[in-house]
């Protein structure tokens, strides 16, 4: 079996979406065990002042799912609200994804792998293969986003290592 774009992307998103799961579910026993709302003590938080809380790092989660997934489909990406509050809010937010994940049509991303997507960057939108969107943008995204996400909930002394993290990628 070789490996295709489809199959890189689908089971990438879908296990790092279960380890983000796993660390807020962890975050909330923590928080249990300890007295503490798990709300009120890592909803907001950040590693530092400047940068963006914990619901941000999920919603970009999700939302490099939905926008990698529909861009790499040759579909138009509809924008969900970002308003999550609470951890329930953002499981919520995660089955979403996990629902885009299920809808994706692998024979489409491989059909449209070497054919040019609109990047958006901010304010300016390029033109690039969609391979290379998926892997040089999609993906690192995915990452950087759950990577910071678990570092908040680890900063907060969660009790989460990197078994926790690359676990689901290895189950």
């Amino acid at each position: 079996m070789s490996l295709t774009l489809s199959s890189i992307t689908i089971s990438t998103f879908s296990n790092g979406l279960s380890t983000l799961v796993h660390i807020l579910q962890k975050a909330e026993e923590y928080a249990a065990s300890q007295g503490l709302d798990a709300n009120a003590e890592y909803i907001n938080a950040r590693l530092i002042d400047d940068m963006l809380p914990l619901t941000f790092q999920v919603q970009n989660v999700t939302n490099t799912v939905r926008k990698t997934l529909t861009r790499s489909q040759g579909k138009a990406d509809e924008p969900w609200e970002d308003g999550e509050k609470t951890f329930a809010d953002l499981y919520a937010r995660i089955e979403k994804a996990r629902q885009v994940i299920k809808e994706a049509d692998a024979a489409a991303i491989d059909a449209k792998a070497d054919e040019t997507v609109d990047l958006a960057l901010g304010p300016t939108t390029v033109k690039i293969v969609s391979r290379y969107s998926v892997l040089n943008q999609g993906i690192p995204n995915f990452f950087f986003h759950l990577n910071t996400a678990y570092a908040i909930l680890r900063s907060k002394g969660v009790p989460v290592g990197k078994r926790d993290y690359i676990g689901s990628f290895l189950a």
